[in-house]
């Protein structure tokens, strides 16, 4: 019979112990991923292999589904429309955070403790809760089926969450750091510009990343500012593509697969910044 020493047994432990946990990271991975392998095998099957074969590989793959969406759905507008919308909004989100966070992290502006509660207590309020006012505002504002509209949304629900992640951050800045500059004659416009943004790098890349893939996969919001008109984006193109013609789905699984693709492509070449600006954070 062998028998096991007390370093021996402390190691068995700690190695069963790592593969419980990577068991269960794997289940939680595998359910988290498995409706995008399935949308992305049903894309590859024709109409009547997915209805005799729904949960098994593609057979006979096929790139007839992406032909047909590429067709119906004039993909190439709604790519430009959704890139447009996305960017902008990313650039409004960050210029408008990055300053609110300044102002009141730094500036020690007057009821900056108050503006601050204000702006990330929206974050408690559910969109579907203003749907109707903020419709019926931006439509006396003009702004309904406008691109300008859809980007101005985009910046003013992606402020409370910025807004946060960035005053965290610039709270571990240290102020001796921008006390020396202002000593050194530069203003509060120059310490934002030559001091705080280079050093915000990573919390702004993270937040680069993550309004980025929420606004390219957002579909409540941009259905309501934009509708089914000439300046829908690419997820509400797809949403509509069922109610307009008939119940295939194959071709719609292809038209979410590419739709899905930059959000994937972005977050994968922007993984290790995400990481590096979330870590950085919570050490600060």
């Amino acid at each position: 019979m062998t028998v096991f020493t007390g370093t021996q047994l402390q190691s068995l432990g700690r190695l069963g112990r790592s593969w419980s946990v990577t068991a269960v990271l794997l289940v939680g991975a595998s359910i988290a991923t498995y409706p995008l392998i399935y949308t992305v095998m049903a894309a590859f099957k024709t109409r009547s292999e997915f209805a005799s074969n729904r949960l098994g590989l593609p057979l006979h793959p096929t790139l007839a589904n992406f032909g047909q969406a590429f067709e119906r759905l004039d993909i190439s507008r709604l790519l430009l429309n959704s890139f447009v919308a996305s960017i902008g909004g990313v650039v409004v989100t960050l210029v408008a955070s990055l300053l609110a966070a300044y102002a009141i992290i730094k500036l020690r502006v007057p009821l900056r403790r108050f503006a601050f509660f204000l702006i990330v207590g929206s974050l408690l309020v559910p969109f579907q809760s203003i749907m109707y006012p903020l419709y019926d505002t931006m439509l006396a504002m003009g702004l309904i089926g406008q691109r300008i509209g859809l980007i101005l949304a985009f910046g003013a629900f992606g402020l409370p969450f910025s807004t946060f992640l960035l005053a965290a951050y610039l709270g571990g800045i240290p102020d001796e750091l921008l006390e020396a500059a202002r000593l050194d004659g530069a203003n509060s416009f120059n310490i934002l510009v030559r001091i705080i943004l280079p050093l915000s790098i990573p919390a702004i890349a993270s937040l680069t990343i993550l309004n980025f893939v929420w606004m390219w996969n957002d579909l409540l919001l941009p259905l309501l500012v934009m509708g089914g008109g000439d300046g829908k984006t690419l997820m509400v193109g797809v949403a509509n593509f069922r109610g307009q013609y008939d119940v295939n789905i194959p071709l719609i699984s292809a038209g979410i697969s590419v739709a899905i693709v930059p959000a994937v492509i972005v977050y994968l070449l922007g993984q290790r910044q995400l990481i590096k600006g979330v870590v950085t954070g919570a050490v600060r």
